[in-house]
């Protein structure tokens, strides 16, 4: 292995530094082809990386070389070097397909969690150079595949090497990623193959339902072919092993396809509501199921929507209202902050106002709130708004909790803009209480940050005299700053009038001097 490993760098490091001037020599270009080759040999070296063999990853930088060298040329020597290596890259790509296989599952089993990890970064190497190889090979490439993959699926013996499905899959997606795809016609083929792959194997149904994710865009231009799709992705989201592909796809087609979703809205809503009481998935996985559900209800008539949105919120409410009865303690938090977590991520994407403006002119009526109307997250809001005071009236010391609270007002904020109106009165006496009570950067930041910033881009002169006049009373906003850091503060504050970010570090660093916090790596 260390001999072929050392044969194999020579001919990458030549084939790579040289490439152009080989290229060049036209009458010898029988030699440099038989290099090329050579290089293509060791790409597809016998053994699985990175267990058997270590050699096939140092080759993968000369195909971008090579390609980026020929596609360089004049149109009259690319078409002949085209001739020439088009079928070398053919070649290429069925040896990638083949080095990305899985091994068994037994073997796999077997190996470390930093083999499997370095095998990771390696079939994602893989995806990125098959990405780049289609802008040399185009259409027909993806014709090969979907022609390799549907002789698979109708030969049950084929199928049954759940590896090679996998593979093909694979380079699908690996292309449908970032290539725009809308105008191939072999996708509606490979979505109507989709459904007839079995996906036990985990490794096959993850890759199954990444490739589904990658063509969200497509579905959204073709929505007529949702129906065939959406019962994989909802098998896969009832399974903890698919928790991350099935979640993420199925965000990718809310947000997509939200406004053909109508239909399905019920089966999503029914099995998300399912998997999310029963916790099958970790922490942050909900968080994005909930940012799927939240571009979902977007899309749906107003009153539709409050309905729905109690139906789902409701269960997680009952339980933040048992919690919030309980003597603080670690797991009550918790669970406080997961579920405060839901609420922000859902109201990230639960905006009505911005489908109202991507619907304008459009045929379908546009989910406004009418006049009587208020927009449901407001409505949600003022319902939760005594249930969280009791929290933070337990847990105001905690800085985690505060900034979960927070989080919950500054995502709702930040969507709904002048439709939050009606919460301003209670969220700022509510902010004052916090503060006055036990002064935390999250309170500050909800994001005050921004009002300090706006302040000093419109009338800087005022902010400095209202800062002098409010930072010089003793003991304010605490007594364990000093006059000189408080000057500090203002300075550094009157210099920012574009940096949020900075602003917000600003504020966030003044609070923990207040706090007697500052250095103490909290």
């Amino acid at each position: 292995m260390e001999t072929s490993h050392g044969i194999c760098r020579i001919a990458v490091a030549m084939g790579e530094t040289h490439s152009r001037v080989l290229l060049e020599q036209v009458e010898h270009w029988q030699e440099y082809l038989a290099l090329v080759n050579m290089i293509l040999f060791c790409t597809g070296v016998p053994g699985h990386y990175p267990v058997s063999e270590t050699t096939s990853s140092l080759t993968l930088t000369f195909w971008y070389t090579l390609q980026d060298d020929i596609l360089s040329f004049e149109e009259e020597k690319q078409v002949v070097y085209l001739q020439v290596y088009r079928p070398v890259y053919f070649q290429l790509v069925d040896v990638l397909l083949h080095k990305s296989h899985y091994p068994s599952q037994d073997d796999y089993a077997s190996w470390s969690s930093d083999d499997k990890e370095q095998f990771r970064i390696y079939r994602v190497d893989i995806s990125d150079t098959l990405m780049y190889v289609y802008e040399m090979l185009g259409a027909e490439l993806l014709s090969n595949l979907y022609d390799r993959l549907g002789r698979q699926l109708m030969d049950p013996q084929q199928s049954a090497v759940w590896q090679d499905t996998e593979a093909l899959l694979f380079g699908f997606q690996s292309i449908a990623e970032t290539i725009d795809v809308n105008y191939s016609d072999v996708i509606p083929g490979l979505i109507g193959l989709i459904p007839r792959i079995n996906i036990s194997n985990v490794m096959l149904a993850d890759t199954v339902m990444y490739t589904i994710g990658s063509l969200a865009e497509w579905l959204a231009d073709h929505p007529v072919m949702l129906g065939a799709i959406l019962p994989m992705v909802l098998q896969g989201l009832v399974k903890p092993e698919l928790s991350v592909s099935s979640v993420s796809t199925l965000k990718r087609i809310c947000r997509e396809c939200r406004h053909d979703l109508g239909p399905y809205a019920q089966d999503i809503l029914t099995v998300s509501q399912d998997v999310l009481v029963k916790e099958i998935h970790k922490s942050s996985q909900s968080m994005w199921l909930m940012q799927a559900l939240g571009f979902l209800l977007s899309a749906l008539p107003v009153e539709e929507i409050l309905v729905r949105l109690h139906s789902l919120i409701t269960p997680h409410v009952q339980q933040l209202d048992t919690l919030a009865q309980q003597e603080p303690n670690p797991k009550n938090k918790q669970s406080i902050i997961h579920i405060l977590g839901m609420l922000s991520s859902l109201f990230t994407t639960l905006d009505i106002n911005k489908q109202a403006d991507s619907l304008e002119g459009a045929s379908s009526p546009r989910p406004t709130a009418s006049q009587n109307t208020q927009n449901p997250v407001v409505v949600v809001l003022q319902q939760v708004f005594t249930l969280i005071q009791t929290i933070l009236s337990k847990w105001l010391d905690d800085s985690e909790v505060v900034q979960a609270v927070c989080g919950v007002f500054d995502k709702s904020v930040r969507t709904l803009l002048h439709d939050f109106g009606p919460m301003v009165a209670q969220l700022s006496g509510m902010l004052g209480q916090i503060y006055i009570a036990f002064p935390q950067a999250s309170a500050l930041d909800l994001h005050f940050s921004e009002v300090l910033l706006s302040l000093n881009r419109h009338c800087p002169a005022l902010l400095s005299q209202w800062l002098k006049e409010a930072l010089q009373t003793p003991g304010f906003p605490s007594a364990q700053v000093s006059t000189e850091q408080k000057h500090t503060f203002s300075q550094q504050l009157l210099r920012e009038q574009t940096n949020k970010r900075r602003v917000k570090e600003i504020v966030k660093e003044f609070s923990l001097l207040c706090r007697g916090l500052q250095g103490s790596g909290y």
